[in-house]
């Protein structure tokens, strides 16, 4: 059965939920969402009743621990951290909720995100939020950099890496120069997954952002959704 990686969905459910009906979804596909669930888009606890939704009816659904979880996360144990997240989207996530406060969030919400891990693995696939710091012994033991290093593409440990391909977001990147690193994934072994579906609700200088991004890391076919939210 197929699994698909979905970038940054940012609160964008609709757009969510339509890229699933475009894969299309089928009984038991499973699903890797790379970070960034929530903030910024106008459904945040709706992205997450969705996954709730999906693993009731039996998809296995890996969520990972973006920065924008961590900063909601840092929020929760250092109160006086929770403007920072709320200026970087946290007010769009409390709206959802329909809280004026973090701890309005109900704990099922709040417990969810705390299990979030950093990174996940397949055979071939290496999967995190931001990417990897290369210049580290394990590059998987840095957090920090598995939710916000950029610019790390020149850095590549092939020989750390072996055969396996990191998939990522984080960092929005043009439709155009996401499909080039598809098309030299053997080589490079890196894919950005993220194309800023949620700056198609915001005022931006970047016309080919505003897409939700999904690949089968079986067929190694990107689909896209325009945002609809």
């Amino acid at each position: 059965m197929p699994t698909y990686a979905i970038g940054d969905i940012h609160g964008c459910n609709r757009t969510f939920e339509t890229l699933l009906e475009r894969l299309p979804l089928q009984d038991g596909d499973a699903l890797i969402l790379i970070g960034d669930l929530i903030d910024r888009g106008p459904d945040s606890k709706g992205v997450i009743d969705t996954v709730f939704r999906l693993r009731r009816n039996g998809h296995p659904v890996t969520c990972l621990r973006g920065n924008h979880e961590q900063l909601l996360l840092n929020g929760l144990l250092h109160p006086d951290k929770i403007e920072l997240w709320l200026f970087n989207g946290g007010l769009q996530t409390l709206e959802s909720f329909g809280v004026k406060h973090l701890l309005g969030i109900p704990e099922r919400y709040l417990n969810f995100f705390q299990a979030m891990p950093h990174w996940y693995e397949t055979q071939e696939f290496l999967c995190v939020h931001a990417g990897l710091n290369f210049t580290r012994p394990n590059p998987l033991d840095e957090h920090y950099s598995l939710l916000w290093i950029r610019r790390w593409y020149d850095d590549i440990d092939y020989n750390w890496l072996g055969d396996r391909i990191v998939l990522h977001g984080h960092t929005p990147l043009e439709l155009a120069t996401i499909q080039a690193q598809r098309t030299n994934l053997a080589a490079n072994r890196y894919l950005n997954l993220d194309n800023g579906c949620v700056y198609a609700l915001r005022q931006h200088d970047r016309p080919d952002l505003g897409r939700l991004v999904a690949f089968c890391l079986d067929t190694r076919e990107l689909i896209w959704q325009n945002c609809v939210d």
